[in-house]
């Protein structure tokens, strides 16, 4: 039975897919007449989402303009920000570095594949990534010879993007790297830098998961078979150290390795219940992995409702972000959390290496939540930088609240109430909160001068609810 149609549900649709839940959005959603209507207005992403334009010819500042932008387009700009968050999923699957790759060109074309086509298909995702020349230097494929192979985009390709730990052999890592060998890159041509080097293939036919690959054709696309394979006929070897998958098709293997991972960002670290696994693994084989039907499978499925899955969720570093910026109408560039993201444990084009981002409990620690409170009072001065001026505000993301609404006192007693402050502010700020902080925080205001009724957003946007997706 799906699930009912429900304010809850339709905020927690929206906090998941769309990172966070607009009044605006909430209201639209709950005119549509069902679950499964309001996931595909959610899923109408733009067919051309555009690029960051450039204002630096400095490199490095322009990987922070990339992640400025990007943050931007998902907390203002997109009008279908789950394009967006799909696109930091695959980010963080199928992952490089800046600091290696080197060039913030050739993160861009990563990211805006990912931007552009991250609702398509997982193979031609895989496909074209692999061949990008971000992907080539991060997992040391460039460097890849018939004469010297270099193991470590095959076998990442397997075993962290697609098909998982323990479900292949030495023999079909040798084979699929020998099938990669010839991409490579010109480091001083930054327009057009990939090469193909012929006299580097290993041209000799191979057994990748018990299917025969490099037998003639284009040598240019011997590496491509490989994902075939994977993806279509191929087999899991009887001497795979996961014991439990030897014999079975690797494309099955695959569409459940992926399923995972796709709920452990949208739902919940805990696994996918039977029937929620087969709803997704079903999407990915029945449309050759294509991934609209798959991510649908996963949002009108009602496991995906579940109270435990509400509540099993926390921010990573750059939802949060995102949800600070929404709330008080700032954007990326006014309160430098690009910088401070790092020490929250997720910055942007820099996963720690290429498993990608841990997630839920692993952003919880004294050290991370303090970066996060100083992220938050980082975006507080930034709404307020005018506040303690004559007619100075506070500016938040649907409108400002003056100083001297805060202050003003008729005969010593406040005129807006501790009730009306937290009010207007939440509105301002499209929150909300739970019974017990609005409690905690009216107690606040009760004890404490007017001067200091502006620290309340500051406690807003520290607060749990903040905290959890």
């Amino acid at each position: 039975m799906p699930a009912a149609l429900t304010e809850s549900n339709v905020r927690h649709l929206l906090r998941r897919a769309e990172i966070v839940d607009r009044p605006d959005r909430v209201q639209e959603l709950l005119g549509l007449g069902s679950i499964d209507a309001a996931v595909d207005n959610v899923m109408n992403v733009p067919a051309d989402p555009g690029s960051v334009s450039w204002t630096t010819s400095q490199n490095w500042e322009r990987g922070v303009e990339l992640t400025e932008y990007w943050l931007n387009r998902m907390a203002h700009d997109s009008p279908r920000p789950l394009q967006e968050k799909m696109s930091f999923f695959w980010h963080g699957l199928f992952c490089s570095e800046f600091g290696k790759v080197g060039l913030a060109a050739l993160m861009r074309e990563q990211i805006d594949l990912f931007r552009h086509d991250g609702l398509t298909n997982v193979r031609d995702l895989a496909t074209t990534m692999s061949v990008q020349v971000a992907m080539l230097r991060y997992l040391d494929n460039n460097q890849n010879k018939a004469s010297s192979p270099n193991q470590n985009f095959f076998r990442e390709l397997m075993e962290l993007f697609l098909l998982g730990v323990g479900n292949y052999n030495e023999a079909d890592v040798e084979a699929g790297t020998a099938a990669w060998t010839g991409h490579t890159d010109q480091w001083d041509d930054e327009v057009s830098p990939y090469r193909w080097r012929p006299e580097w293939h290993d041209f000799g036919t191979k057994s990748l998961l018990g299917r025969t690959i490099n037998n003639g054709g284009d040598p240019t696309l011997h590496g491509f078979e490989t994902i075939e394979v994977i993806l279509g006929n191929g087999i899991v070897p009887n001497d795979a150290t996961n014991v439990a998958n030897r014999g079975r098709p690797t494309r099955e293997v695959a569409a459940e390795f992926l399923s995972r991972k796709l709920w452990t960002v949208f739902a919940t670290d805990a696994p996918p219940s039977a029937a929620a696994m087969t709803a997704m693994r079903t999407a990915l084989l029945d449309h050759d992995f294509d991934v609209r039907p798959w991510v649908r499978a996963m949002l009108t499925h009602d496991d995906f409702y579940a109270a435990s899955v509400k509540t099993g969720l926390v921010r990573s570093p750059v939802e949060f972000v995102v949800a600070l910026l929404h709330a008080t109408g700032r954007r990326s560039q006014d309160a430098g959390l690009t910088w401070q993201m790092e020490g929250m444990g997720q910055r942007p084009l820099f996963p720690p290496n290429v498993s990608g981002w841990k997630a839920n409990g692993y952003w919880i620690n004294a050290s991370a939540m303090e970066r996060r409170a100083n992220g938050v009072q980082s975006v507080a001065w930034a709404t307020q930088r005018t506040y303690w001026d004559d007619g100075g505000e506070m500016r938040l993301a649907d409108g400002n609240i003056s100083r001297e609404e805060l202050t003003a006192r008729n005969n010593g007693t406040p005129v807006m109430s501790s009730a009306q402050v937290i009010d207007r502010i939440t509105d301002l700020c499209r929150l909300d909160i739970s019974t017990a902080l609005r409690s905690d925080l009216l107690a606040y205001l009760d004890s404490i001068n007017v001067w200091e009724r502006n620290n309340v957003l500051f406690l807003l946007l520290v607060a749990p609810e903040m905290q959890m997706a």
